[in-house]
């Protein structure tokens, strides 16, 4: 499914949408049309120039016609390439005609448009000899259509690198020869915490992931992507310490109401012995992957 897309670009989206709040809660939870595709613009240009293209370029592939809906290998054939050498110059056909139309319509193909996009941006080779630990399974869509974790990276770091850990990591000996893991090459602008680490599913979600830049924080819990996120301006998203109220979005929820989280560190509930019981909230149990023994109310 699309999840994992939508919900990387939701997490820059609130990144964006907090810079521009001047420390307003209202700034981030009640926005109007204009500032919400205003901050959507600002996030696929943090992906497309930022991330993948090292901010020196954007490749936005775009379908020779509107009756084409690049959904089918075949269809592929009919997009077209349209190079951008600014982030401003992206940023500004972003909010125009066709591109506003095909992003930012409900019903277009702006997922899959905008993940052929940032894989043509990067390159292929690119991803399948620096990227990827092995060049013959690293994909961006894996069993079932689910989003990899290379995607996701390649999205927030602008590298279709396979884990989350920090920097990398190398097997092997100089005799026979280093297999070298990579993972979080920097701190990144929003963070991500996984259900896997939970259940210690060999899964290690480094300090820069969970430390982000800003209070935001893409989630995976059972193959499907969600965000977490703090609205106060004073949350410093290193801190696993201090207590602080997240709300949570799923993008496929039809959510029709905030889910506002209190967390507090070491106050897990005495019915509890570890917090990733068989039972727990799938979130909860992410969130305490970063905010230890936290009770989540």
């Amino acid at each position: 499914g699309p999840c994992g897309v939508l919900a990387t670009v939701q997490a820059l989206l609130l990144r964006s949408l907090l810079e521009r709040s001047g420390g307003s809660h209202a700034g981030v939870l009640q926005v109007d049309e204009k500032t919400r595709q205003e901050a959507l613009v600002d996030a696929l240009c943090e992906v497309l120039f930022c991330n993948a293209g090292d901010n020196n370029k954007a490749i936005v592939l775009m379908p020779s016609s509107f009756s084409v809906a690049p959904l089918s290998a075949a269809q592929l054939r009919c997009l077209r390439p349209a190079h951008f050498v600014s982030y401003e110059q992206l940023h500004f056909h972003l909010h125009q005609r066709p591109y506003r139309d095909l992003f930012f319509n409900p019903s277009g193909c702006g997922v899959p448009l905008l993940l052929y996009s940032v894989i043509w941006t990067r390159g292929v080779e690119g991803i399948r000899t620096r990227d990827v630990d092995d060049a013959k399974t690293g994909v961006m869509i894996g069993s079932y259509g689910y989003c990899t974790q290379e995607l996701v990276n390649l999205m927030v770091f602008g590298r279709a690198y396979s884990n989350v850990f920090d920097g990398s990591k190398r097997l092997g000996s100089a005799q026979d020869g280093w297999y070298v893991m990579q993972g979080a090459p920097r701190r990144p602008k929003v963070g991500f915490l996984s259900l896997f680490e939970a259940k210690n599913d060999c899964i290690e979600v480094g300090s820069r992931y969970k430390g982000p830049a800003s209070p935001v924080w893409i989630v995976c819990a059972e193959s499907h992507y969600s965000v977490l996120f703090a609205v106060d301006p004073s949350v410093d998203p290193r801190d696993s310490r201090v207590p602080l109220e997240l709300y949570y979005f799923d993008q496929f929820g039809r959510q029709d109401q905030k889910i506002r989280l209190n967390v507090t560190p070491d106050r897990l509930p005495g019915h509890l012995n570890t917090g990733f019981e068989e039972g727990e909230s799938i979130i909860d149990q992410c969130i305490r992957t970063k905010w230890k023994g936290a009770a989540v109310d």
